[in-house]
């Protein structure tokens, strides 16, 4: 068995803790604003806006807070347990045998399935990245080239909507993670490392980058604070993403609505055979994020081409495969 390459998972638990100290400073955020409007905005649409808030603080938010700074620990406690099991084997970092003890075999920390906007295996399960040129040229590449192109797709598929490469950090988990996932706030991507075994893996960023995407034309469209007392709608902001990007009003608020921690369905997890396993499939799957986003995924496969992956490789600054 091949172990975790603790590289990657420690910049997965510095890209966890720099989610909690952001959720951290929005909640300080609100607070500070809710305090000021305590002067001048009173009544029973206050004290319900207030009563919420407190609801929200007490059970959601300091529930995230705990399971991201748990997530964090955990995951340097693998990396340090790797790391220790590879020094007294006296092997290379990441290698443990068959029946090791080491990181690389730990079960999936039960923290994952809970964050907010996270999406296992968000695909349809089907890859039509089949060009066999592709296939080939992947089949060559090196695990670090790979990764480096998979990157690199993440940032062709934000730039296109004018959002800064360097926003959206791409993370790869131990292969014990299936899928993508994703952190909003902390503006992450995590893929699977069983990803980089096939070209699907290419999809699956696509699919993930789209989230980030759908992310960005909420926080564009985000309501100011004291929207409530100008009366300003935010009209222009979504007329402009709608002229730009083509995404409607109606799309957006879906989106902002659906990736609320309390809204968003989750994949199931237990026995896909059972009625309730299919049902909570179905709601994850129906959702509009997960729509567009799969919708996203298969227009890519359908136009990605051989040549598109050697420009990838060349922006990736990576060997460029030959037809």
């Amino acid at each position: 068995m091949q172990g975790m390459d603790t590289e990657e998972v420690q910049r997965c638990s510095d890209a966890v803790r720099r989610a909690e100290g952001t959720l951290r400073a929005r909640i300080d955020q609100v607070d500070r604003t809710l305090s000021g409007l305590d002067a001048f905005w009173r009544g029973q649409d206050a004290d319900e806006v207030r009563s919420a808030w407190t609801t929200v603080r007490h059970e959601v938010a300091a529930s995230l807070l705990e399971r991201l700074r748990h997530a964090a620990e955990e995951l340097s406690r693998h990396v340090e347990e790797q790391e220790n099991a590879s020094a007294a084997d006296g092997g290379g970092a990441g290698a443990v045998t068959s029946g090791g003890q080491g990181a690389g075999n730990a079960d999936p920390p039960a923290f994952l399935p809970s964050l907010p906007g996270v999406a296992f295996d968000p695909g349809d399960g089907v890859t039509t990245t089949t060009d066999p040129a592709i296939q080939a040229a992947w089949d060559d590449m090196s695990e670090a080239d790979r990764r480096a192109v998979l990157r690199q797709i993440v940032d062709d598929e934000v730039t296109a909507y004018g959002m800064d490469e360097d926003r959206v950090d791409v993370l790869f988990y131990p292969s014990w993670v299936s899928g993508g996932a994703i952190s909003l706030e902390g503006g992450a991507i995590y893929l699977s490392s069983e990803l980089l075994d096939s070209p699907y893996g290419l999809q699956i960023a696509a699919h993930e980058a789209r989230h980030q995407v759908q992310y960005e034309m909420i926080r564009r469209t985000d309501a100011d604070p004291w929207d409530w007392i100008t009366g300003d709608d935010n009209s222009e902001e979504y007329a402009e993403v709608e002229r730009e990007h083509g995404f409607s009003r109606e799309e957006i608020e879906q989106w902002r609505h659906e990736f609320r921690p309390w809204n968003y369905e989750f994949p199931p997890t237990g026995d896909p055979s059972t009625p309730e396993y299919q049902e909570q499939m179905q709601d994850y799957l129906d959702q509009e994020v997960e729509v567009d986003a799969r919708e996203r995924e298969d227009e890519f496969a359908d136009e990605f081409s051989f040549e598109d992956l050697q420009q990838a490789q060349r922006d990736a600054g990576v060997p460029v495969s030959q037809g």
